[in-house]
């Protein structure tokens, strides 16, 4: 008789909570659910409810991982700072010493950078994160207002494109070595309120305002010396944010300037073209952050100020699925 063992070698465990990371095919039983359980691919990238900020925000940025998580600035010129554990948010005791909505975040949760955004003007400050403190360092050549989650890399290898002043927005980009910025080529649109995924010389800029209150779906890509026009994603819509690399991006939230002017629309990124995912964000928003991979991604925060924070499990990630006798 054919037993699992005997086609796979080792025999179905039986533990007390469900492992992580899964393997596709996996088959354990989980002994505190009384359940056999299987981990299959998703066939679309799901959101799913995570734990909520401690202070609503909108205009916010952030950093990190869908498990280490950063938080930070926000409404009309917080310096509020919070971290996520892959479960709950907790405030940090020290937060931004500039306090600034609209401001653009990258790096991990121990070594975060936030720049620009805008408390009674324009900014143009710059302050690195080591786990527990944030500290003033050279300021961007550009002050300006990202409006949205805009700025992608690590704290010492970033880049920035677009942003500027409403209504046109800029086509400015600027790099970030981890100790000066330095003016690199521009983009080929102008825009505002763009969101930003990859690392510092493998980029991906898209949406935004191409001429307030107007949207725009145009993306480009950047690869360490120019930008190149990529192929638009389907819903145009500004404030909104994404995560992931240069071939592998998930863009959410955003508002459009036709109603509803706040949407849930979800779209990944190939490395060619754009895809809508069947399913969108439980909460329509602008002004929101995000951070992570296509895979795993993290959104929270955004307009009105709010706390709700949702992750994201990519298409063809493993999930887990209870075994039935139907």
């Amino acid at each position: 008789m054919t037993t699992y063992k005997g086609i796979n070698g080792f025999a179905v465990q039986s533990v007390a909570s469900d492992p992580s990371p899964l393997d596709e095919g996996q088959v354990w039983y989980n002994n505190a659910t009384y359940a056999f359980k299987l981990a299959a691919l998703t066939t679309a990238g799901t959101w799913a409810t995570g734990g909520s900020l401690n202070t609503g925000k909108a205009l916010t940025a952030g950093a990190g991982t869908q498990t280490a998580g950063l938080n930070f600035g926000g409404n009309s010129a917080l310096t509020n700072t919070e971290l996520y554990n892959g479960t709950s948010w907790t405030s940090n005791p020290t937060g931004l010493n500039t306090g600034r909505r609209n401001l653009g975040g990258a790096g991990t949760q121990t070594a975060g950078l936030a720049f620009g955004g805008f408390d009674a003007s324009a900014s143009a400050a710059t302050e690195k994160f080591n786990g527990s403190s944030w500290t003033s360092v050279n300021s961007m050549n550009t002050a300006r207002r990202i409006y949205g989650q805009n700025g992608t890399g690590l704290q010492t290898a970033t880049i920035i494109a677009g942003g500027g002043q409403q209504p046109s927005g800029t086509t400015a980009s600027e790099s970030y070595d981890g100790t000066t910025w330095t003016n690199t080529p521009s983009l080929n649109t102008s825009r505002s309120g763009n969101a930003m995924s990859g690392t510092q010389t493998a980029g991906l800029v898209f949406g935004g305002f191409s001429n307030y209150p107007t949207s725009t779906t145009a993306a480009e890509s950047w690869n360490g010396s120019s930008w190149t026009t990529v192929n638009s994603m389907n819903t145009a819509r500004a404030l909104l944010a994404g995560a992931g690399t240069q071939t592998a991006t998930v863009a959410f939230g955003g508002g459009t300037t036709t109603a509803p002017a706040q949407v849930n629309a979800t779209e990944l990124w190939n490395g060619t073209s754009w895809t809508s995912n069947p399913n969108g964000l439980a909460n329509a928003r602008d002004g929101l952050a995000g951070t992570g991979t296509q895979a795993a991604a993290l959104a929270f925060g955004g307009n009105p100020p709010s706390t709700a924070t949702e992750e994201f499990t990519g298409p063809g990630s493993p999930v887990t699925r209870t075994i039935t006798t139907s």
